[in-house]
């Protein structure tokens, strides 16, 4: 039979470990993204305008297509938060889906929101495509650190996996509401700037996760 600890060693271990609060589950974890799915969803239509055909495509293809994209960010931000979790990681067939389903629905967004309302995009104006591109991405940001670090919390083994997953999340989640400003529904534009920002905020998540999990076990 082993002896008990000392009340020496108890001490220390007083000291040295302390309890923690257990993470709850990826998806209520994820809900302190909420605010930021609020917000970017309204602050482009009513920063600038609802976008001119809006009345065109009634409220499902505007505002219920973009709050479909706002819930498909909030999910991707959960499964980054469950990859996050060391021993809860994707395999490479559950990662597919959610890489591949995401930017699936944008497209599905774009071709039925042409159909409905085609509007193109002059030739001479392609310097818009930079500017839904950069204001996209840029709307992402804020999202891309703050699922970085819910990520980085959790101690993640593949965080820029869980990086990537949080980026692209808040990306749908930016792009949700710039494309309640944005005027063109040309394919070529939205899959050429829009998806390409939610693409690189993915990108952006990928390189910052690993960073902060790095400044955290630094001593």
């Amino acid at each position: 039979m082993r002896d008990a600890p000392s009340p020496a060693l108890r001490a220390r271990l007083a000291v040295d470990y302390q309890p923690v609060r257990p993470f709850g589950p990826p998806l209520a974890r994820a809900m302190g993204v909420v605010p930021f799915a609020v917000l970017a969803l309204v602050a482009a239509p009513l920063w600038f305008d609802l976008r001119v055909d809006a009345p065109r495509l009634g409220w499902f293809q505007s505002w219920g297509w973009s709050l479909a994209q706002s819930m498909a960010g909030l999910a991707l931000v959960a499964a980054a938060l469950r990859e996050s979790i060391p021993g809860r990681n994707w395999t490479r067939g559950q990662l597919a889906p959610w890489l591949a389903l995401p930017l699936a629905l944008v497209v599905v967004v774009t071709w039925t929101t042409f159909e409905a309302s085609p509007i193109n995009i002059n030739r001479a104006w392609a310097w818009i495509g930079l500017l839904c591109f950069a204001g996209s991405l840029a709307s992402a940001l804020p999202g891309v650190a703050l699922a970085a670090i819910l990520a980085s919390r959790a101690w993640p083994t593949r965080p820029a996996l869980a990086g990537l997953l949080g980026g692209m999340g808040a990306g749908l989640m930016a792009d949700a509401g710039w494309r309640l400003f944005c005027h063109f529904s040309e394919p070529a534009h939205v899959l050429g700037a829009h998806l390409l920002a939610i693409i690189a905020a993915g990108l952006c998540g990928a390189v910052l996760a690993p960073v902060l999990c790095a400044t955290r076990e630094a001593p």
